[in-house]
């Protein structure tokens, strides 16, 4: 299980057992003050790789299991705010941004803000999300 904690700019990963709802083992998984951008909504791939939107740097990046990034896309804005794979086959990279964090005198250099991206022909799939049936 993965928490990521923007304001640190880290990602937590923890051990999570499933049958008896028990978290441990906290860890740091990945920190991003050397590559811009502090993480934010995030998913996981098929192959085991975290994808997570980069809030205040434009971008959302890719990271293996041991938390090396791999791959760093940008966007045209500076406020990604979460991303998640979807279509027929999961192969669509869907990302939101914001405009609330957006300084006025940014905003009409970026019109894109506050607008849902999907990025396609990434190579990969998402996982099908469980749904709660409580």
């Amino acid at each position: 299980m993965y928490f990521a904690d923007s304001r640190a700019a880290t990602v937590y990963a923890y051990d999570f057992d499933l049958d008896s709802g028990v978290i441990h083992n906290r860890r740091v998984f990945l920190q991003t003050y050397e590559i811009g951008g502090r993480p934010d909504g995030a998913t996981v791939d098929a192959e085991g790789y975290y994808w997570c939107a980069l809030i205040h740097g434009g971008a959302i990046a890719r990271f293996d299991p041991r938390g090396r990034l791999v791959a760093r896309i940008e966007l045209p804005v500076r406020q990604p705010t979460m991303c998640t794979f979807g279509g027929e086959d999961l192969d669509i990279l869907y990302v939101t941004s914001s405009t609330a964090l957006v300084p006025e005198a940014e905003r009409e250099s970026q019109p894109l803000a506050g607008a849902l991206f999907a990025i396609r022909d990434l190579g990969v799939k998402g996982l099908p999300e469980p749904m709660f049936a409580g």
